[in-house]
């Protein structure tokens, strides 16, 4: 091999060195911004469970509305400042305690509906068992994609998911599994080459990260960080009475 066809490799390697680092980086801060995200998810769902009085054949937005009510905050007020909510809530405890001790008392379906499982994930904070099976309607799953938002409709809208479905693979590893991923957060960062991790958990969520990307662009997979500050502004956003409040 000659020496220019050497400098060619070289340069091309520089390349993709450079190109992987940039990858690298905008998947850490798409990682990042998750995380603030979550906590933030988490927190409203919490404040739910606590003051909402959700029911499961209303929609969610309505006890979203009852819990701003109980505490006192408008929903721009929330959105511009999402600190106080999270005070009233945390009571200056660690989030990681506070919050298991919140969901130990909550509905099962509320907390498969929300995802919360997956703020678990990034949070480190424990769950209980929410494998019961519970009826999902085709309307009620694309509303739980909507992940780190809260759902605004309820569980069951739609037609049933029959339980050979796909999409009830999603459903069981986003909402349903509550098995602790170690270093979940680096776990994530691993290289898309890499085709199996030490968790096989981690394995199915990377599975069901593919299988949502092929059904819907702009389900749970890693999403830019234009776009998970974009939703940073809106996160469940809330612009009307107790009754209608809009969680988009």
């Amino acid at each position: 091999m000659g020496r220019r066809s050497i400098n060619k490799i070289r340069k091309i390697e520089e390349k993709l060195s450079a190109a992987q680092k940039e990858r690298n980086e905008t998947r850490k801060q798409s990682i990042k911004e998750l995380h603030k995200l979550a906590r933030r998810h988490a927190i409203a769902v919490a404040a739910i469970a606590l003051s909402g009085q959700p029911k499961i054949d209303e929609p969610l937005r309505r006890a979203w509305g009852r819990a701003l009510q109980h505490y006192e905050i408008k929903g721009e007020d929330y959105i511009a400042d999402p600190g106080r909510l999270s005070a009233e809530i945390m009571q200056g405890r660690p989030a990681s305690e506070r919050l298991a001790e919140i969901f130990k008392m909550a509905p099962v379906w509320l907390l498969q509906f929300t995802g919360v499982a997956m703020d678990a994930r990034f949070l480190q904070f424990d769950l209980p068992l929410l494998a019961e099976p519970l009826r999902w309607g085709s309307n009620g799953y694309e509303d739980a994609r909507r992940w780190p938002l809260l759902p605004d409709g309820t569980m069951t809208a739609g037609d049933p998911i029959p339980h050979a479905d796909a999409r009830q693979f999603w459903i069981t590893v986003f909402c349903k599994i509550t098995v602790a991923i170690p270093d979940f957060e680096d776990n994530l960062l691993e290289e898309h080459e890499e085709t199996h991790s030490e968790h096989p958990g981690l394995d199915d969520l990377s599975f069901a990260l593919d299988l949502d990307e092929r059904q819907k662009k702009n389900g749970l997979a890693m999403r830019g960080v234009a776009c998970a500050e974009s939703l940073s502004g809106f996160l469940i956003g809330a612009r009307g009475g107790p009754e209608d409040t809009d969680l988009a």
